[in-house]
């Protein structure tokens, strides 16, 4: 028999190349990691691609040894060069993630309610609602430069903050319902209204973010030509329905502001 006609043969060189493909596609996972901006998440793509790889080296049989120690030698050293720049890049992205922690603790301390205060004014509830705002937009737009303990505190503030307000405007409507002017009333109605589109609209929007993010590392990755044009189109359609959130969320603080306006009594 002809080496070429072995079955063992051309399995063992079938699995060697599916193995080489799936390295070569895991190296092209490394081109963010060499951006200047740490991002965890180019770190979490890149490790969720080495585990199903090394599985694959248990997994696919046969496998000509020579294919194995070479190919293994390939993948052992692009884990170990990825492993030493995320360990060089913690400390640049912890100083980067405080930077991040310090702005939103900042502004959730200004959105904090006096303890044992008297019941506070409309427009000063407002004010602090905005701040607190503020806070909840910018860690879901650092998240990803953040580590997980800065992430955590501030989530665990900014919601304890947000109960504290919600039980201050019920005080609002429970002893002031009659004091409220009808323009008045229906402007923080719409104002509860639109801050719950906001919050809304926001998760949708990171969804979506996330969602063309892996659609992207498909595409990079993949070399399925019918696969490949499916997830063209699922990249366009997601792309249209992030513009619409996001013209929708521009819409909404438009609106926000005129109604926080108001109850200023600008």
């Amino acid at each position: 028999m002809k080496p070429q006609d072995d079955p063992w043969l051309k399995n063992a060189h079938k699995n060697a190349e599916k193995l080489d493909r799936e390295i070569k596609n895991l190296l092209s996972l490394t081109g963010p990691i060499k951006e200047n901006l740490p991002i965890i998440t180019k770190y979490q793509d890149f490790w969720h691609k080495a585990k199903k790889i090394t599985a694959l080296f248990k997994e696919l049989k046969p496998l000509a040894q020579s294919d194995r120690d070479l190919l293994w030698k390939q993948f052992n050293e692009l884990c170990w060069e990825v492993k030493e720049k995320q360990k060089s890049e913690y400390g640049t992205l912890e100083s980067l993630s405080q930077g991040h922690f310090d702005e939103i603790i900042k502004l959730a301390e200004q959105a904090k309610l006096p303890v044992d205060a008297p019941a506070m004014e409309i427009h000063e509830l407002v004010e602090r609602g905005h701040a607190l705002k503020n806070a909840g937009d910018l860690l879901g737009k650092f998240k990803h430069e953040m580590i997980a303990k800065h992430k955590k505190t501030c989530f665990v503030q900014i919601q304890q903050i947000r109960k504290t307000h919600d039980a201050a405007w019920e005080s609002v409507k429970a002893k002031k319902p009659r004091q409220q002017s009808e323009t008045e009333s229906r402007v923080r109605k719409n104002l509860e209204a639109n801050y719950e589109r906001y919050r809304k609209a926001a998760i949708a929007l990171e969804n979506f973010q996330i969602g063309r993010g892996h659609i992207r590392t498909f595409l990079v990755t993949s070399d399925d030509p019918e696969k490949t044009t499916q997830a063209t189109a699922q990249l366009a359609e997601t792309e249209r329905r992030i513009k619409d959130i996001e013209e929708g969320i521009r819409k909404l603080e438009k609106w926000i502001e005129v109604d926080e306006g108001i109850l200023r009594g600008e």
